[in-house]
């Protein structure tokens, strides 16, 4: 389903659920990757995915159908990470819960897979807030800055400036966290 199916979005803003359902569907990947890039764990995750899945259905009379539902979702998603990553319970756990591995690989795969996945993860979650929201959105989401200007709310240029800043900052987190690897490690650019 493409997300231009305005009769959709206005059933949607009715309150209909079975709109609701089709529109949101395709995006639920999304919402939950975007969601354990910025807290960094699998369990916070899916409660923030399915809390962001509610409060868009209970608040579907603030959505207006002449514009995109995914950077709308997306939005509330990214507001309720920030509200979690700033709660002082979330600070104190975050580090406290260990990653489980991909269960379909064979297992020196799920090792590597896990290693490397935790250890991006763990490093990502050195840094700033805005820096990981903007470096999830932009090479895990692959969204246009255009694009996550509507989510975040900043300027199409602090987004660029962030993925710049975040970029070299999560290489520097990896290094610092696992230099033996950090040599071999290439990070992608194009920001």
């Amino acid at each position: 389903m493409i997300d231009g199916d305005l009769e959709l979005r206005q059933r949607f803003k009715l309150g209909d659920r079975a709109a609701y359902a089709a529109i949101v569907a395709p995006h639920l990947d999304t919402i939950y990757t975007l969601a354990l890039r910025m807290v960094g764990n699998e369990a916070e995750a899916a409660d923030l995915a399915q809390d962001a899945l509610v409060r868009t259905l209970e608040q579907h009379d603030r959505y207006d159908p002449a514009r995109p539902f995914r950077p709308w979702l997306l939005t509330v998603t990214a507001n309720l990470c920030r509200d979690r990553l700033r709660s002082t319970w979330w600070r104190r756990v975050a580090g406290l819960i260990e990653l489980p591995a991909a269960e379909d690989a064979p297992l020196d795969e799920q090792l590597a897979i896990e290693e490397s996945d935790a250890g991006v993860r763990r490093a990502l979650g050195t840094l700033p807030v805005h820096y990981r929201e903007a470096l999830s959105l932009y090479y895990l989401q692959e969204m246009t800055y255009a694009e996550m200007v509507q989510i975040t709310g900043a300027s199409e240029a602090a987004l660029k400036q962030r993925v710049r800043r975040g970029t070299l900052m999560l290489e520097a987190a990896y290094g610092r966290l696992y230099p033996a690897r950090a040599a071999s490690r290439i990070l992608g650019r194009g920001a």
